[in-house]
């Protein structure tokens, strides 16, 4: 394909020039986009305008952006283009500051970034108080990163330096915000910070398996001692019963049961005269009449 596009001859319009792959126009550049070398030869005119290649447009970026490649400007070094920068809020005039000038740099202006080297146990930092670590190479020399949340208040403890690791920037919410990941120390405090780490982490592990015995047994506690309240309350709530109803009722009851019982004994009487009646009857002397009768 590529040999295909250089074999076909310049573009006949200005509008072909737009995102070519081989060919480019000083009009259609971007704003962080130059041509370099400045006296780059063309390779053709179109309407008296020259049309560089492709290969000679480069993106420019500003001194805070080269920094997060871990790139830093050279000393000296003149801005090959400038720009406006875009609107910034500033907090102290809390105002919007526009039509700011942008320095832009190519990739030939910068160098690899040097990171600082620490001294008597104190970690550099940057002007805000963290470490920019953006790159693993940008980490001072003489430190380790230890990717540790909460890890400065035990090292406030020890009394040992160490700064927050930046790694980057999160955009949300109409800010930039950074976004920080562990700590940066010196690395011979490396050992003696992550043992006392461990053994801070294993007693905050204790506390919390105290607590969580003791929020259990207070729980117990307070669904029994509802219990017996409530227990209580219902028996104090409810009516006591009249002495002279209680004996009222137990002289209902003795009587029915008195009458009930004679009732028994009644019916068994009148069993035994029925019997009685009987006998009688069958022994009634009938037999001392016959004679008198047959006279």
């Amino acid at each position: 394909m590529d040999q295909n596009l250089q074999q076909q001859p310049l573009p006949r319009s200005i509008a072909e020039y737009k995102n070519h792959p081989l060919y480019a126009l000083q009009r259609h550049l971007l704003k962080f986009e130059a041509i370099y070398p400045p006296d780059e030869s063309p390779v053709g005119f179109i309407k008296s305008e020259p049309v560089f290649p492709r290969e000679s447009v480069y993106t420019l970026y500003s001194r805070d952006t080269w920094i997060k490649e871990a790139k830093t400007v050279r000393v000296d070094e003149e801005p090959y283009k400038i720009v406006k920068a875009r609107p910034k809020w500033d907090k102290n005039t809390c105002q919007v500051v526009k039509d700011r000038p942008l320095e832009l740099f190519g990739e030939w202006q910068v160098e690899d970034y040097e990171p600082p080297l620490a001294k008597d146990g104190k970690v550099p930092r940057s002007e805000y108080g963290s470490v920019e670590l953006f790159k693993p190479s940008m980490l001072p020399r003489g430190c380790v990163h230890i990717p540790i949340s909460g890890l400065n208040r035990i090292a406030r403890k020890l009394n040992i330096d160490c700064a927050p690791a930046m790694i980057g920037f999160d955009y949300h919410s109409g800010w930039s915000h950074p976004v920080y990941d562990g700590f940066v120390v010196c690395e011979e405090f490396k050992d003696t910070l992550i043992d006392a780490w461990n053994e801070d982490q294993a007693e905050q592990a204790r506390k919390a398996e105290e607590k969580r015995i003791k929020r259990i047994y207070d729980n117990w506690k307070k669904l029994i001692q509802d219990g017996m309240s409530s227990a209580s309350t219902s028996r104090s709530t409810s009516p006591e019963p009249d002495i002279k109803d209680i004996k009222d009722k137990g002289s209902r009851r003795t009587s029915r049961r008195s009458h009930l019982q004679k009732k028994v004994t009644y019916k068994e009487n009148e069993e035994e005269s029925d019997e009685d009646i009987s006998l009688d009857e069958s022994d009634s002397g009938d037999h001392l009449y016959e004679p008198l009768k047959s006279k």
